[in-house]
């Protein structure tokens, strides 16, 4: 049999079971200075009394002595760990940097060493007694290095309790958190006097950590019941209840603490704000959650008569860094909201009229650049894009093609059926012209029933391969549209650089290229020839 649970050892593992409770609450209630650090204070404390436990209930001896040297761990660290506590409490942390805080922790790093190794020189334990009958106990009698070790521990909660104190002292409002500090350090340091003055009147058993039971719950009291760690309501003077703003004070937990008469008023609370959370209060404007942690946002708290405020938030923080709440502070600005809606409108109108002139000037522009009866681009357009387009080309070693379209025998087709006739065939052309180019492309009506396509970057070849497509589709159109003899296209095609080094003589080469299928039976595309000179016959083109 290993073990025995006397009323010693539980009493131990409870300690550490409520220890660590008291831990994770110093993490998860409200926040205050030094939160964390007390947190890591209670969590040595329940190593210290798990191990005290546990080796209080072990019945061998060896199992005993090796529970103590694993106890001493947390025994090491709780008094540094205090210290340091209650030096971020109390705002005097700023001593401990660099070496000083390396020194903090040197005491401790031999404590542990000199426990672990006390078998070889018994400075710590110089011998052992059993204990009473039945209790399962054995009296440690301490050698020289357990009083120095006891020195140093009393040294570090002595001085924490200082500097809590004296944080006491200098601010008011702290006091009621100090006091639950200082009544829960001072049990533990009772107790461990009566056991270091002679282990023997208590029958060997460690009261330092049996007290902290009592500490642990002094802590749970203070932080849960009586709530001595929530935040510190913020003072306030009569000038607060006076003020033309609304002020809203609120606690980590989003809960209000503190509200002048204004807020009330202009929030239309009828019942007392506080108590209630910002989010129940501020629901009606989902506004406000663009303020939230911290910024601002624009709220029309009602219409009739008109309020319209600011949302100030403001985060409160610790001495740590870490959020403890907020300040909200709604200033009144409906007079200069009524000023930016009577703006605005004033704005809207003006950017409507500008839209109403830029779409005038847009259709003015459209209609001096393209023709009315088939929407392509006229003249006036390709006399700008044709110059831009070579230049472009030049710059960059690209190639512009152009194609001169003819509709063949359309004088012919113009005089036997009338010029509405002649007018579709020119609509349906310039229909397939404008469907069958691409973005960069300009189909332009050159004159009468003669039409010029613009193709960056298209070889001969390909120029001529794609009026071909445009001439069937043209001829298909004109048989759905109910032409039994519908008339064919003649194209010319020719290319800067290869066939010409200007606009003038790029539209004279196209030209000739289109005499040239005119010259050989209509019906055709034909591509240019560098050394064609002639001039066409305008009779030869109807």
């Amino acid at each position: 049999m290993l073990w025995d649970l006397t009323p010693a050892a539980g009493l131990l593992l409870v300690t550490a079971a409520l220890s660590l409770v008291v831990s994770l609450l110093a993490l998860t209630r409200s926040p205050f200075p030094g939160d964390r650090v007390l947190s890591f204070v209670m969590l040595a404390v329940a190593e210290w009394s798990l191990f005290s436990g546990l080796e209080a209930a072990a019945i061998p001896f060896a199992l005993k002595l090796l529970l103590s040297k694993i106890e001493y761990v947390g025994l090491a660290a709780t008094p540094p760990l205090f210290l340091l506590f209650a030096a971020k409490y109390s705002g005097y942390d700023r001593w401990l940097r660099g070496s000083r805080y390396v020194a903090l922790w040197m005491p401790a790093v031999a404590t542990v060493a000199l426990a672990a190794t006390n078998d070889l020189h018994g400075w710590v334990w110089s011998s052992y007694v059993p204990g009473p009958a039945g209790s399962n106990a054995f009296i440690y009698l301490h050698g020289p290095a357990y009083y120095a070790i006891a020195l140093q521990v009393y040294l570090f909660v002595l001085a924490a309790c200082v500097l809590i104190a004296r944080s006491a002292a200098r601010d008011v409002v702290r006091r009621r958190q100090a006091v639950t500090i200082l009544l829960a350090s001072g049990v533990p340091l009772a107790g461990g006097a009566l056991y270091v003055a002679d282990p023997a009147v208590i029958h060997g058993i460690d009261l330092i950590p049996v007290s902290f039971f009592v500490t642990g719950l002094v802590f749970l009291s203070g932080i849960w019941f009586f709530r001595a760690f929530d935040l510190i309501p913020v003072a306030r003077g009569a000038f607060i209840e006076q003020m033309p703003e609304a002020v809203l004070v609120a606690d980590a937990e989003g809960r209000i603490v503190d509200a002048n008469p204004t807020a009330s008023r202009w929030l239309g609370a009828t019942a007392p704000l506080l108590g209630r959370t910002l989010s129940e209060v501020f629901a009606p404007w989902a506004e406000f959650a663009r303020a939230w942690p911290q910024g601002q946002a624009q709220l029309t708290l009602r219409e009739e008569p008109l309020l319209h405020v600011d949302a100030h938030v403001a985060v409160v923080s610790t001495s740590g860094g870490r959020p403890a709440g907020c300040l909200v502070v709604l200033h009144d600005t409906t007079e200069r909201h009524r000023n930016e809606v009577m703006l605005q409108r004033a704005n809207d109108q003006l950017e409507k009229h500008v839209r109403q002139i830029e779409a005038l000037e847009s259709e003015l522009r459209d209609r001096a650049i393209r023709d009315s009866l088939t929407g392509l681009f006229n003249r006036r357009y390709l006399d700008e894009i044709l110059p831009r387009e070579i230049d472009r080309a030049s710059h960059d070693g690209g190639i512009v093609s152009v194609v001169m379209i003819d509709i063949d025998h359309f004088k012919a087709t113009n005089d036997q059926h009338g010029h509405r006739e002649g007018d579709r065939l020119l609509t349906i052309l310039g229909s397939v012209l404008r469907e069958g180019t691409r973005p960069r492309d300009a189909a332009c009506r050159y004159g009468g029933e003669e039409f010029l396509l613009v193709l960056p970057g298209a070889t001969p070849d390909a120029a001529r391969a794609r009026m071909e497509a445009l001439r069937a589709e043209y001829a298909a159109r004109l048989l759905v549209a109910g032409f039994l003899e519908p008339p064919t296209l003649s194209a010319g095609v020719a290319a800067f650089p290869e066939h010409a080094q200007t606009d003038d003589e790029l539209l004279q080469a196209a030209d000739r290229a289109l005499y040239q299928a005119k010259a050989e039976g209509r019906d055709r595309v034909c591509i240019a020839r560098a050394d064609s000179g002639a001039d066409r016959d305008s009779s030869e083109l109807a």
